[in-house]
């Protein structure tokens, strides 16, 4: 028989998904809207006025949805604000340099401006740091981001050893069509993420 735990995850995983399908119809309502408004403006100027207004509020639902959503999944103690960035990571690698990994960060190309893309950067980059700091007994690091056209390779390589699978990154990887590779080398370790960036889900 499940616990309450288990059935409150389970209770509240159904939720989320039946909250998932109104957002994804608020969406799909206010862009219908919108590019109607767009193509009737010169024709109809006041018939356009009013399916952009209620473009406008089915916006304002999408959002009141999405805040019920953020607050039933929310995990206690999880910080909050704004998702972090690209512009965040510096500061990510001097919290492990306080913990007592040197990590050092590279970036070539152009960053793709997508909010989901740099959390998950942040996030890839932040799970292969604290896996060389605990896991692997590292000392240092090195993150390298190489932006491409539509491919991005992410690669973090430490002087520490081999370690587990780790499913966070794998997962992150696949929303965006990736891949993930580890190997040792005769350094250390290293962990190879490439994400196409053409296939960046949307916000």
């Amino acid at each position: 028989m499940a616990n309450s735990a288990d059935t409150l995850d389970q209770e509240r995983l159904r939720i989320a998904c039946e909250l998932h399908d109104v957002v994804a119809h608020d969406l799909s309502v206010m862009t219908l809207g919108v590019g109607a408004g767009r193509v009737i403006m010169d024709r109809d100027p006041d018939r356009a006025r009013q399916t952009l207004r209620e473009a406008e509020e089915s916006g304002r639902q999408v959002l009141r949805d999405l805040q019920r959503l953020h607050g039933l999944l929310r995990v206690d103690g999880m910080p909050s604000g704004p998702p972090p960035r690209l512009a965040d990571l510096p500061g990510l690698l001097d919290r492990f340099q306080a913990a007592g990994l040197r990590a050092t960060l590279d970036q070539a190309g152009d960053p793709a401006d997508s909010p989901v893309l740099e959390l998950s950067v942040y996030r890839i980059v932040e799970e292969a740091l604290r896996s060389a700091l605990l896991h692997g007994d590292a000392g240092t690091a090195a993150v390298t981001l190489n932006w491409q056209k539509n491919i991005l390779d992410l690669t973090v390589h430490d002087n520490g050893t081999p370690r587990g699978r780790l499913a966070a990154i794998w997962e992150r990887a696949a929303l965006f069509g990736g891949s993930v590779t580890t190997c040792p080398t005769s350094t250390g370790y290293e962990l190879r993420v490439r994400l196409l960036l053409n296939r960046v889900p949307a916000t």
